[in-house]
């Protein structure tokens, strides 16, 4: 990542219909034995160790050489180290600093707007438990370059490309946090596969007890596996497929619902009409019709 920048610049207006924005980034290494934090920034973004701080936005905080130390009011003191990341929460005392021994690089975005209140409600993000060891730090490092770039030149919407990177690295860090392999095992390789099978099969054959044959998986351990790295049963990703394909058929073709039952490997009409109600609240005919009056 190039050298020291840090920037804080307002709101474009209408940011917020996007649902975040980004009002500042940084990225700055303190050398070992540094006054930290430097001078340089804000007065109302300074803080020193003894007092700590407390912002109104949130920070996605990432270090990505040496180590040091976070606390704050919502959680115990944690000791951090080269790849880890932290969020600052709006109104949260916090306090970081590195290690004087070694010091550190550190790469901020913040990120203000009613997408991250949504994700704070929903408990994706939580400020205690606002740390997160990563793996894969390259990604990171490469978004990290990509909002300074943005940060920098200032185009046309960057507050909000910025956010969306902040998203991104979001993303990285929760799903890193709960499935931290370093590289895909044989079984994550297996049920991407059966990912792929399910999406381009035909009925007779997307089935998961079919698909775990076809593996040589056990379909029990298989039927666990693919909820753990999907979030849905083979029974509901598969219930999810057919209802896509469905709506497809409706919306792009003059097929009959008999048809499309058939197609998608329903026993009669009848039981395509019940599912199709059932998960979307009312019959296939009576959604292609408001469809197509669109």
């Amino acid at each position: 990542m190039p050298g020291n920048f840090f920037d804080y610049f307002p709101a474009a207006p209408k940011a917020g219909n996007w649902g975040v924005f980004s009002t500042a980034f940084g990225t700055v290494s303190t050398p070992p034995q540094a006054v930290y934090p430097g001078g340089q920034h804000p007065r109302g973004r300074q803080f020193t160790w003894e007092a700590g701080r407390t912002l109104h936005e949130y920070q996605v905080v990432f270090i990505s050489r040496g180590g040091g130390r976070f606390e704050s009011s919502a959680t115990r003191p944690v000791k951090i180290s080269e790849g880890m990341a932290f969020i600052l929460f709006p109104n949260v005392w916090h306090r970081y600093r590195p290690d004087p021994e070694t010091g550190w690089t550190e790469s901020w975005i913040e990120i203000q707007g009613p997408g991250m209140e949504h994700l704070q409600k929903n408990r994706i993000i939580d400020p205690h438990r606002p740390v997160y060891k990563t793996a894969g730090s390259s990604e990171i490092l490469a978004l990290l370059d990509e909002a300074q770039r943005l940060a920098r030149l200032k185009p046309s919407g960057f507050s909000i490309r910025i956010a969306l990177i902040g998203l991104q690295i979001l993303t990285l860090l929760y799903w890193k946090q709960r499935h931290p392999l370093l590289s895909p095992s044989r079984t994550d390789r297996l049920i991407s596969e059966a990912q792929n099978r399910m999406m381009h099969g035909t009925p007779e054959n997307i089935s998961g007890a079919n698909i775990a044959g076809e593996l040589g998986i056990g379909y029990s351990y298989f039927r666990r596996m693919f909820k753990k790295q999907t979030g849905l049963s083979p029974k509901q990703y598969q219930a999810e497929i057919r209802l896509r394909r469905a709506k497809d058929y409706l919306q792009n073709s003059n097929l009959s619902i008999k048809e499309i039952s058939e197609a998608l490997g329903y026993n009669s009409p009848y039981h395509l009409s019940l599912d199709f109600s059932k998960r979307c609240g009312m019959s296939p005919s009576r959604w292609r019709a408001g469809i197509l009056q669109r």
